[in-house]
C-alpha cells in the first residue's frame, strides 16, 4: 500500500513535467497543444490528490499525511531525475 502513493505521485510529476514545452519538445519532438496541456496539468494534480488516499489507508490520519508529502517528494525527484537525465530513445538511433 505504501508503494501506491510513490507511483502515483512519479506519474504525476511526469505529467506535470511533460506539460511545459521544453520538456515535452525533448521527448516528443513538439511543443504540447493547449488540450494536451490542460490534459497533462489535470492528470498530474488529480494523481497527486489520488496518491493521498492510500497513504491515510495505510498510516491512519496521524502519519499518513507525512508519508504523503514524502511520497510526493520521492516522486518529484525520482521525476526531474528521468526528465533530465534520462536521454530521448530517439537520439540513440
Amino acid at each position: 500500500m505504501i508503494v501506491l502513493p510513490l507511483i502515483l505521485s512519479i506519474a504525476a510529476f511526469l505529467s506535470l513535467g511533460l506539460s511545459t514545452d521544453a520538456h515535452h519538445r525533448r521527448r516528443f519532438g513538439a511543443g504540447p497543444t493547449a488540450g494536451r496541456r490542460r490534459a497533462l496539468r489535470s492528470a498530474g494534480w488529480t494523481g497527486l490528490g489520488a496518491a493521498f488516499v492510500p497513504t491515510i489507508l495505510a498510516r491512519g490520519w496521524v502519519f499518513g499525511p507525512i508519508l504523503w508529502v514524502a511520497a510526493i517528494m520521492a516522486g518529484a525527484a525520482i521525476a526531474f531525475l528521468v526528465l533530465n537525465l534520462v536521454p530521448d530513445p530517439r537520439s540513440r538511433a
